[in-house]
């Protein structure tokens, strides 16, 4: 299995290939949307015409049988709709376009077949970002890579011992970045197990021996601990990453250390801009996750979340947000990375997409944020 997995990988080289064509997310050109430049990342802050953001490659032509292997790196709060899209000197009238499967942040890896359009002289690849971008998209670079079978085989022992990070959503999907891996742990160990088990029963039927389930019993064991041997390793590393992280810090310096504290910023200053303690704060989000965190930085404010898809497990949910009838005046209205209402400054009136309205007054205006008080 581990031989294949590093062959198909490969583009028939097994020491020496191409080195690999790199562009930095600060080299990108933006075609479509709205961002700007962060050192050597590109932020895609808001998308163009038809909730459509695009970000072009500059590079020379090269041939694509020799370069199968894309790996995006890619930094956000939330998931995107992303398509990889690029051009042949054979067919320049035509875009060939593939999905990426993203995991929200770091590499998001896929291979390109002859039969999808990878084949030929490649002139141009870019990034479409087909989504409303209620939270900033972090594009770090683009590697196009020609692997021999070595640099295969390293990549994959590179992706087994490379630490799983935690996230918010590690609770229930703690192993989710391995569907990135060329060749995930739990599958060549479940192969190699199963070889395993095979090559002991036609080993004892060949000598004539008594087949004994303690023998198969231990090999399932024996892998099932190669696994958690790995896990437990993991949180053992993630106890001291954590503990260099906020032992000793102040509840402050904590949440400025967490990987929300552009969030924890962004909340502070709503809540300084608040007359009144607690106030009633109907916040607006379009993301459930990203709303959550965002009341529970609120409190102690009186926070109703209006999400305006709350789903949850796939599932629709949840109240449906407040119209302009149930807001009374000194209410506050906040909305964070969302654009489910919006504010005639001329007339002072939160305008929503139906086209209701309340009169309103402006109190905090940020590039993410916005905060009104109802009159």
């Amino acid at each position: 299995m581990l031989f294949y997995a590093v062959v198909t990988q490969s583009t028939g080289h097994w020491t020496d290939a191409p080195a690999p064509i790199v562009v930095a997310g600060a080299d990108l050109i933006l075609v479509q949307g709205f961002g700007h430049r962060d050192g050597k990342w590109f932020v895609l802050k808001a998308p163009g015409a038809d909730d459509m953001s695009v970000l072009t490659a500059k590079l020379s032509p090269f041939q694509a049988s020799e370069f199968p292997r894309i790996e995006w790196t890619l930094d956000s709060a939330q998931p995107a709709d992303l398509i990889f899209v690029w051009r042949t000197r054979e067919n320049p009238r035509r875009n060939y376009t593939k999905r990426l499967q993203w995991l929200v942040n770091g590499v998001a890896p896929f291979e390109l077949k002859a039969e999808e359009g990878w084949n030929g002289t490649v002139t141009g690849v870019a990034l479409m970002v087909r989504s409303k971008l209620p939270v900033p998209l972090r594009v770090g670079s683009v590697r196009i890579v020609s692997r021999s079978a070595g640099a295969a085989a390293s990549e994959l022992f590179r992706q087994w011992s490379e630490a799983i990070v935690l996230r918010g959503y590690s609770a229930t999907m703690p192993f989710d970045s391995e569907r990135a891996h060329d060749l995930a742990p739990l599958t060549a160990v479940a192969f190699a197990e199963g070889l395993a088990m095979g090559a002991y029963l036609l080993l004892a039927r060949w000598r004539g021996w008594r087949r004994d389930r303690r023998v198969l019993w231990g090999i399932f064991l024996g892998g099932w601990l190669l696994l958690d041997l790995r896990w437990q390793a993991n949180l053992w590393r993630e106890v001291g990453e954590r503990g260099h992280r906020f032992a000793g810090k102040t509840t402050e310096e904590k949440h400025l250390a967490a990987d929300d504290a552009a969030l924890f910023v962004l909340v502070e200053k709503m809540k300084g801009a608040l007359a009144v303690t607690p106030a009633r704060i109907v916040l607006f989000c379009d993301n459930d996750l990203l709303c959550a965190r965002a009341a529970f930085l609120l409190y102690p404010q009186n926070v109703y979340r209006a999400v305006q898809q709350n789903r949850i497990f796939g599932r629709r949910g949840g109240l449906p947000p407040p119209g302009p009838d149930d807001l009374h005046g000194g209410d506050y209205v906040l909305l964070i990375y969302s654009k489910a209402l919006g504010y005639d400054r001329e007339r002072q009136q939160a305008v929503w997409s139906d086209g209701r309205t309340k009169p309103a007054d402006e109190i905090l205006l940020q590039p993410e944020a916005l905060l009104l008080r109802i009159r």
